[in-house]
């Protein structure tokens, strides 16, 4: 449906590579709190699954979806629980106030094109970009400017200076797309409070 690049009921090579860098920025940098999840140690803990639907393929899919499972996971919110012994209770809403997922920092994919004699990268290339580039490099910073993961696999080499140069436009872009997305979830909860008192 997002492209007839993709075939259903198979993951492409692409996915695949998505899947990976999700889960590099995502769960290995700690950028969420896990141990918040756990309901009786060793026992008993809530199971958080970000699937992933793209509905319109015009490139650049690995920050699309970066944007999508962190925004979804920052809008979460799991059902209370209270533990006494044994015994278990999940609270309803209507109980209890659900709560969110404890944030340690927010990732953000930032991906570069490069072209073979061009000299400065492209930020976020097109579906059409992505067919003419050369290699490309995927930054995940967060706001506080510190490097979580960096995804540099084959293609067009490149000098280190043009490295150190991507990191600091994306350490400026992922502080942009930091702040929309707060905003976007702020904007949210005062439509969620409204429509309550309504």
């Amino acid at each position: 449906m997002a492209s007839p690049a993709f075939e259903s009921g198979r993951l492409s090579e692409e996915e695949v590579l998505i899947s990976r860098l999700l889960e590099k920025a995502l769960r290995r940098s700690r950028a969420f709190d896990t141990e918040g999840l756990c309901i009786v140690a060793g026992e008993k803990v809530w199971a958080i699954r970000v699937d992933i639907r793209v509905l319109d393929h015009d490139g650049n899919l690995i920050d699309c979806a970066c944007i999508a499972a962190v925004t979804a996971l920052l809008h979460f919110r799991r059902p209370d629980v209270t533990v006494i012994g044994e015994e278990v209770t999940v609270h309803t809403m209507a109980e209890r106030n659900p709560i969110a997922m404890s944030v340690h920092h927010i990732p953000i994919c930032i991906t570069f094109g490069f072209f073979d004699g061009v000299g400065d990268p492209v930020v976020d290339p097109t579906f059409l970009e992505e067919q003419v580039m050369d290699g490309d490099m995927t930054y995940v910073v967060n706001i506080h400017r510190e490097l979580c993961t960096l995804r540099k696999a084959g293609g067009l080499p490149i000098d280190i200076q043009q490295v150190i140069y991507c990191g600091q436009i994306a350490a400026v872009k992922a502080e942009e797309i930091t702040n929309l997305i707060k905003k976007a979830l702020e904007e949210d909860a005062e439509a969620a409070k409204k429509k309550m008192n309504q």
